[in-house]
């Protein structure tokens, strides 16, 4: 390995522990406990180093879930691309997508939620708004895109693809969402028993010869 080879791969490396550190903050104090002395402590790095990379928590922030959100659109592409294996299934492959971007990092998947309130996400700084946005954007075309070849295949009721697509995601969307509130109120979770539920409503609903 070169020399300039292990300097970048250095340099991930620590972006990387930036990203988890932050995260790791934000699941036990929330975002108003986030603090650059804070991040730079977890990351076991002084506050120069940690200021080489970024320049403020929401940049930090910001940077963790569009990671999360770049994991999200690859799990939607290949979902995308081999959809016709999946026309006795289609909902269900779609929910199993859903879940495994929900399980793959749940904090990560809550600091989304909670960076696009339009009150936060509003405060951040345009560049960083602009990067969210064309993220989201370039998912919700892939998810389009998946829902339109379910109609094409007679599998999906055949109705506008946005609207079938903002209304299979906001079912998931809305219960981990619910989730997480009753989590941080202490109370018990039933996300598993939920989400089973509203796939199977909504297979009833939106799909055609199936449930």
């Amino acid at each position: 390995m070169g020399i300039e080879e292990r300097k970048q791969r250095e340099k991930n490396e620590r972006r990387r522990q930036i990203l988890a550190a932050a995260m790791e903050i934000y699941d036990k104090e929330g975002y108003h406990g986030i603090t650059m002395e804070k991040i730079a402590e977890a990351a076991e790095l002084s506050r120069a180093t940690l200021y080489l990379y970024f320049n403020t928590r929401d940049e930090i922030l910001t940077h963790a879930i569009l990671s999360f959100l770049d994991y999200f659109g690859q799990l939607l592409h290949e979902l995308n691309s081999r959809a016709d294996d999946h026309k006795g299934n289609f909902l269900d492959a779609l929910w199993d997508v859903f879940m495994e971007f929900y399980q793959q990092d749940p904090v990560a998947f809550g600091a989304s939620l909670y960076f696009h309130q339009g009150e936060i996400i509003r405060s951040l700084a345009p560049e960083l708004r602009n990067m969210l946005a064309e993220r989201g954007s370039m998912n919700y075309r892939y998810l389009c895109e998946i829902v339109q070849k379910g109609i094409d295949m007679g599998y999906l009721v055949p109705q506008d693809p946005r609207t079938l697509a903002e209304v299979i995601w906001s079912s998931f969307l809305g219960i981990v969402h619910l989730e997480h509130s009753k989590k941080a109120m202490g109370r018990k979770s039933h996300l598993e028993q939920s989400c089973s539920l509203a796939l199977e409503a909504l297979k009833k609903g939106l799909t055609i010869g199936e449930a």
